[in-house]
């Protein structure tokens, strides 16, 4: 009786061990799971405190390119972009992007400033994407940077992406201006229309920048979709059909144009949208060419917002992938 005794003290002692020992395994790794998951979190937060810096750095750029500098700038800071850069949802010709890289940005125009990168990024997989809607909404950029921790940092491979997006002064809100009944012309004249009158706020320099930002990235009468806004300069007689009753265009005979001779509109071009000459005597009268009200340079902006300096888009930040 001692002896079964004494062997199931055994049995059991022996039980209480294997017991404590699991027991004792499975603290320690929840443990290290605890740990683990704690220095991920850290190295991620790690790499959204730099892609955050990454992001105010790049919206700073962009403030100090538009303000106070002449529309121009926009086909300057525009000037490498491409469709092929947008990711793969943002496949349409109307999306240009414009992709910054530790490596690369040293080789776009003098007038852009170097990025201030943070340190210990892996440079092959953290960038900044510059993304916008020439065709409905070039007034708009969203600004996307993504960091990956290099293999100097004990996270390496971490990576966060944010974003935000901007208004930028490449647009104006449409304001419909006040019908102001004009005197009748004698018939042999030719009476200019004021600009304001037909594009409210915009200004010609922003129109002609969404003309070039439009023709940049490859928009033309017959591509899908197609382009919207056309800022001409040459004089020569214009012979291309534009417009549908779906997508009307704005067609502008700039001053430099009509400074050389009268633009003319061949027989067989059918304009749909707007004609403008921007001529002080007017060359032709552009009411005879209206055959449908353009709405190509009419874009959508939030009421309250000022339209002439850089802006964020409220609501717009987002911590997350494209």
């Amino acid at each position: 009786m001692n002896q079964h005794s004494g062997m199931a003290s055994l049995w059991t002692a022996s039980c209480l061990i294997i017991v404590t020992s699991l027991l004792g395994w499975l603290t320690l790794r929840s443990v290290m799971s605890e740990t683990q998951r704690s220095q991920q979190q850290m190295f991620a937060a790690q790499a959204l405190a730099s892609s955050e810096s990454l992001l105010e750095t790049a919206i700073a750029q962009i403030d100090s390119v538009y303000s106070g500098q002449d529309i121009a700038i926009d086909a300057a800071f525009w000037r490498n972009a491409s469709n092929s850069q947008c990711p793969t949802t943002q496949t349409s010709l109307e999306w240009q992007c414009l992709k910054w890289t530790r490596s690369g940005v040293g080789t776009f125009d003098p007038l852009i400033s170097e990025l201030a990168w943070p340190e210990s990024v892996d440079v092959t997989n953290s960038f900044v994407l510059f993304v916008r809607d020439v065709r409905m909404a070039p007034h708009k950029i969203k600004i996307m940077a993504q960091i990956s921790l290099n293999s100097d940092q004990p996270g390496a491979g971490s990576r966060a992406t944010v974003q935000q997006s901007l208004y930028i002064p490449i647009s104006a809100p449409w304001t419909p201006p006040v019908s102001v009944p004009e005197p009748q012309p004698e018939p042999a004249e030719c009476t200019p229309i004021e600009w304001r009158t037909q594009f409210g706020n915009i200004t010609p320099a922003q129109l002609k920048a969404i003309s070039t930002a439009q023709a940049q990235n490859g928009l033309t009468s017959v591509s899908q979709p197609s382009r919207t806004v056309y800022w001409i300069d040459s004089p020569l007689t214009w012979t291309q059909s534009l417009g549908t009753n779906i997508s009307p265009v704005v067609l502008i005979f700039s001053d430099t144009a009509c400074a050389l001779q009268c633009p003319q509109i061949a027989s067989q071009a059918v304009i749909i949208g707007m004609v403008y000459f921007q001529s002080a005597n007017a060359c032709q009268n552009p009411v005879a060419l209206h055959t449908l009200n353009a709405e190509a340079y009419h874009f959508d902006w939030t009421i309250g917002i000022d339209a002439s300096k850089v802006q964020r888009v409220s609501g717009s930040w987002k911590n997350a992938g494209f």
